[in-house]
This record gives C-alpha cells, structure tokens and sequence, in this order.
C-alpha cells in the first residue's frame, strides 16, 4: 500500500523520498564568479564589486581586498538550518524562503587572513532575511587544499592577481565618486 504524505519538507511514497525543489535565486553570470559547487552549496563571488581598501588619508591599499560572496544552498541544507534553529527553540518562520547567504568578506592579502565581517541570509529574490556580524578570521594558509573554504578563498586570490589594473581602476572610480 502506497502512503502518501505531505510535510513541509516534501512528498514521501511509499520508501522513495520526493523533495520539493527549493527557489533557486538566480545568479547574474556577467557580476558573479561562479567557483565551485559541493553537495549542499554552490559558491559565487561579485567580480564587479570586487575592490581594494583605502585608507583614512584616502591612498588605496592594495593588501586589503573587500569582497562580496553569495552561496546558494540545496534543499538539505535549507532544512538542515531550519532543524537547527527549531532545536535551540528560535523561530524559523522568516527562513521560510530560505535560498543561501551573502557574506562580506575582507581579505588581508599580506597575512593571508580572511575576515568574515556580516553574513545575510537569503531569499529566492536575494533580500535579506537576517544579518549577523559573526567578526571570524580565517586563515588561508591553515586550511587544507581540498578544504571547500580553501579552494573558494584561492579563487578569490587567484582572480585578485589576474585583475589587478581591473581591481584597481574601479576602487580609484569608487574613490573619485565619494568625493
């Protein structure tokens, strides 16, 4: 006898697993740098806001990048946050359409160190649904080369050294608009 239930988190016939799809934010391939994808996330970083920081007395410094990331999520691991909200007893009505976070990053070039300053998590439509400023540093040096992080944060690395002029033509732009 075939059962079927419905759940938040799918169909379920009889031993087969039949899970919605979640919706997936569609991601501009012209701003965004696709890297990898693993099995519960695809990574991405902005190429075109992609800058270098400048310093109080308004010279650019080119051994601190700023960079903006997105990483979409499977339904998994949609669900896997949602679980865990429900487990430390916090509401998870507003992740409802829940499709992945934006993290803010600061790459101290120099030291190899990767600052996380916010994390936003996302909607279908890439609006934020939550901010955090969780303030972690990475080491890029002490993750390993198969470590999803690593190979994300040497992306980054490598198209910084592939793009320097580009890099640096847009902070100077941004720096003569703030003006």
């Amino acid at each position: 006898m075939n059962r079927l239930l419905l759940s938040g988190v799918g169909l379920v016939l009889g031993c087969s697993l039949v899970t919605a799809a979640p919706a997936q934010p569609v991601i501009p391939e012209t701003i965004y740098q696709w890297v990898q994808s693993s099995e519960r996330m695809n990574y991405f970083f902005n190429k075109e806001k992609l800058r270098y920081a400048i310093d109080e007395a308004g010279q650019i410094s080119a051994d601190t990048l700023f960079v903006p990331v997105i990483k979409t999520y499977d339904n998994i691991q949609i669900e896997d946050i949602r679980t865990k909200r429900r487990w430390r007893m916090e509401s998870d009505e507003m992740l409802e359409d829940l499709a992945g976070e934006a993290n803010y990053l600061t790459i101290d070039l120099a030291r190899g160190v990767v600052m996380v300053d916010a994390v936003d998590l996302l909607d279908s439509q890439l609006s934020t649904l939550e901010h955090s400023e969780p303030g972690r540093e990475v080491v890029i040096e002490e993750l390993s080369e198969k470590s999803r992080e690593g190979i994300f944060y040497r992306a980054i690395l490598e198209y910084e050294q592939e793009h320097r002029e580009e890099i640096l033509a847009r902070t100077q732009k941004e720096q003569q608009n703030s003006r």
